[in-house]
């Protein structure tokens, strides 16, 4: 129903006898108001959001009396970059979205109090701390697997957006533990891992002369992702809620490495990949040795160095 509004606001406007501001500021008040009550009620997958900008696009060329073959960018494109930054499906989303979190939180009421309840079930599964670290975890989902919830959802707008919001630091600081959240830990190899699959690499494509990565490295770049869905939940069933948390030791640098990270997995090309902080898997109930295993031979992939996880002493 949305879309045949959408569709008739567009075809309102073909033809017409207003001047192109005036058609765009018709359509934007018809089409995109539907949009507008319900986008952010309704869980708007990738397919349908580009529909609906196809759409919108269409009917900006219509009020500009403007044939269809006409690049679509001159719309798109922001003010900035030589274009008309026309309204489109995303921006009004992210717009409903926050100012649903802005009137929800602007009381301490029961409202305010749901709102909080379903970030912290959010932040709990995507395994972040913070809302900052939400959004920048978002970069590594795709939409679609992101709109489970209002949180997620509302992430993703502002990642993709590029938006910050000052209610959102107000709310981390509330809840500042200091702590380093698995997502942060495993965030550089994930989104290693999710660069060559956007570049259509899968883990079947194992040649070591064209990604630069030896047959092993490569093996638990892709076994360890999948260990992380099984074993986190019995770490934290355990009590290590973060990797702050887990046992590690730790060597100076008068001593040999305790783990050499491979070249392709380090997070600053300056490093020399020696790496003398070690965490450590502990034996728990609910993890298989094998995915015990698998989980560490993961976290050796990790730069703890640049992460600058705190020492084990600064931890006791």
């Amino acid at each position: 129903m949305i879309r045949q509004k959408i569709v008739a606001a567009r075809d309102l406007i073909k033809c017409n006898p207003l001047t192109p501001e005036l058609a765009t500021e018709l359509f934007t008040s018809n089409g995109m108001g539907v949009f507008r009550f319900s986008a952010a009620l309704i869980e708007w997958s990738e397919s349908d959001l580009n529909d609906v900008k196809q759409l919108c696009v269409q009917a900006y060329k219509n009020a500009w009396h403007l044939p269809q073959s006409t690049a679509s960018a001159l719309f798109i494109f922001p003010k900035t970059h030589a274009g008309k930054e026309s309204t489109l499906p995303m921006m009004v989303l992210t717009q409903e979205l926050l100012l649903h979190a802005e009137r929800c939180m602007r009381h301490e009421d029961v409202s305010q109090k749901v709102l909080l309840a379903g970030l912290n079930r959010t932040l709990y599964k995507f395994l972040c701390d913070s809302c900052a670290e939400l959004i920048e975890e978002m970069e590594l989902w795709k939409w679609d697997d992101a709109p489970g919830d209002f949180w997620s959802r509302l992430a993703k707008a502002l990642q993709q957006s590029n938006i910050s919001v000052t209610w959102a630091e107000h709310l981390d600081s509330m809840h500042a533990n200091g702590k380093m959240s698995w997502a942060a830990a495993t965030r550089s190899i994930r989104e290693c891992k999710m660069r060559i699959e956007r570049i259509r690499g899968s883990r079947l494509d194992t040649d070591s002369e064209v990604w630069g990565l030896d047959q092993p490295t490569w093996e638990q770049m892709w076994a360890g992702k999948a260990a992380m869905q099984k074993s986190i939940p019995a770490l934290r069933q355990a009590g290590y809620e973060s990797v702050s948390d887990l046992p590690r030791i730790q060597k100076s640098y008068r001593e040999e490495a305790l783990v050499v990270t491979p070249p392709g997995m380090r997070i600053y090309t300056t490093s020399n990949s020696e790496q003398r902080v070690q965490v450590l898997i502990p034996v728990v109930n609910g993890l298989s040795q094998t995915q015990r295993q698998i989980m560490q031979q993961y976290f050796e992939l990790m730069g703890w160095q640049g992460l600058k996880l705190p020492s084990a002493k600064r931890r006791q």
